[in-house]
């Protein structure tokens, strides 16, 4: 089968974030399909603009569309957006004369801008179309107070939304419980699938091995641990979504009963620097810059516990599925998150505890119980990182509703 998966913001070895294009297309290879990932020659997140047209990437083919470049302002970031679809829509002879015609094409949704040109693409090649949502638009920019509800733009954003639900042949969401969301907006029932983020194969052997990684930051836990330190890890984004600073609370609270656990921070955001001054008079609190993903779980591996937390938001009563999630699980010996019981839905077995979201009392106790407690043992934490290995995800993806992938009662488990 040939699968065209059109991400705008997609990701991989030399690119950047956004890793799950780059991996499903790896684990569909592998079972015999054809893949092409259609991203952005230029975003945000890349480390560096690409030359627009095909490139193979680690035996992965890519697309890369010309898109203008932007830098800080939201203007400019927003024309990116808007011209995604037009140059998908241009270039979607090229692609076919290259890859071959879709037989399935699904558009994965870091923004809604492309997502009626991506339907009426794979209309013209006759291909079913599914759309994946990575987050709810336009209401996860509303519920997290970055646009007000009224504003034209999210007024386009809703009737997009509604538009893709019922347009789309089959919604892969990574939010366990969003199916009543989409319902509500014209998603026809039984096109649902929940696929949340996982690991790639190739960590879940690196964790076996994980033990030989030296790096600065790693040599630098393992001197806090020399010292007699209980190290606490925190990596990935700061910026307001990520409730950062509920960690730096809690810090301080541990500060002065547990003199001994140290807070590593890393990571990047628009946030970062005022968490910083926040943290200035704290001195068991410490920031390092964004690192590579193989860093970071060797930093995890060396650490005593990771950290997440999230807001209280009825934003996430739809379910969470952040990436670090399942890094944490597969290479930190232990890890608290702070969140609603109902956003961790499904993915339950993927950390140590979980305490309410906004109480820093909660999260350092729940810190200190953790590091109290054993840890986790390595083959439990791969097992359980197993079940969302992406070669499993990927699977499930293309699995129809009768058959027996293991998605199917775990999600029928999840509505009950």
């Amino acid at each position: 089968m040939n699968i065209w998966l059109v991400h705008p913001f997609a990701g991989g070895p030399g690119l950047g974030r956004h890793y799950r294009p780059f991996w499903l297309a790896d684990a569909w290879g592998k079972m015999g399909h054809r893949v092409v990932v259609v991203s952005a020659a230029f975003h945000h997140l890349h480390r560096q603009p690409r030359v627009p047209g095909p490139q193979r990437i680690n035996d992965i083919d890519f697309w890369f569309l010309d898109t203008p470049r932007y830098g800080s302002g939201s203007l400019g970031r927003l024309r990116n957006n808007l011209s995604f679809g037009p140059a998908f829509g241009s270039a979607a002879a090229a692609i076919a004369a290259q890859f071959g015609k879709p037989d399935l094409m699904i558009a994965s949704s870091p923004h809604l801008f492309f997502i009626s040109v991506a339907q009426q693409v794979a209309r013209r090649f006759d291909a079913r179309f599914w759309l994946e949502v990575r987050d709810l638009w336009p209401e996860s920019i509303i519920a997290l107070g970055m646009t007000p509800a009224w504003h034209p733009l999210m007024k386009v954003l809703g009737w997009k939304e509604r538009s893709a639900y019922r347009a789309a042949d089959r919604v892969i969401c990574l939010l366990a419980g969003a199916e009543p969301h989409m319902r509500a907006r014209g998603l026809p029932a039984g096109r649902f699938m929940w696929i949340p983020n996982g690991v790639s194969d190739g960590e879940i052997q690196s964790a076996l091995t994980i033990d030989n990684l030296r790096h600065p930051l790693t040599d630098r836990i393992n001197l806090l641990k020399q010292q007699g330190r209980r190290v606490v890890l925190y990596a990935g984004g700061m910026g307001p979504p990520n409730a950062v600073e509920a960690i730096l609370d809690a810090a301080a609270i541990l500060g002065k009963s547990n003199s001994e656990i140290r807070f590593v921070m890393v990571g990047s955001g628009t946030s970062r620097a005022a968490l910083e001054q926040r943290a200035v008079a704290l001195g068991n609190v410490e920031f390092h810059d964004e690192v590579d993903r193989s860093v970071v779980h060797g930093m995890l591996h060396a650490s005593d516990c990771a950290v997440v937390a999230f807001h209280k938001n009825a934003l996430y009563h739809h379910g969470i599925s952040p990436n670090k999630l399942f890094d944490y699980c597969l290479f930190a010996p232990r890890s608290v998150i702070a969140c609603e019981e109902r956003a961790l839905a499904g993915l339950q077995d993927l950390v140590t505890a979980r305490c309410a979201p906004d109480d820093a009392d909660a999260l350092a106790a729940s810190l200190r119980a953790a590091l109290d407690g054993p840890a986790r043992p390595r083959g439990d934490r791969v097992a359980a990182a197993q079940r969302y290995s992406y070669s499993t995800l990927a699977a499930q993806y293309l699995a129809e509703p009768r058959d027996p992938v293991e998605v199917w009662p775990l999600r029928h488990r999840i509505a009950r």
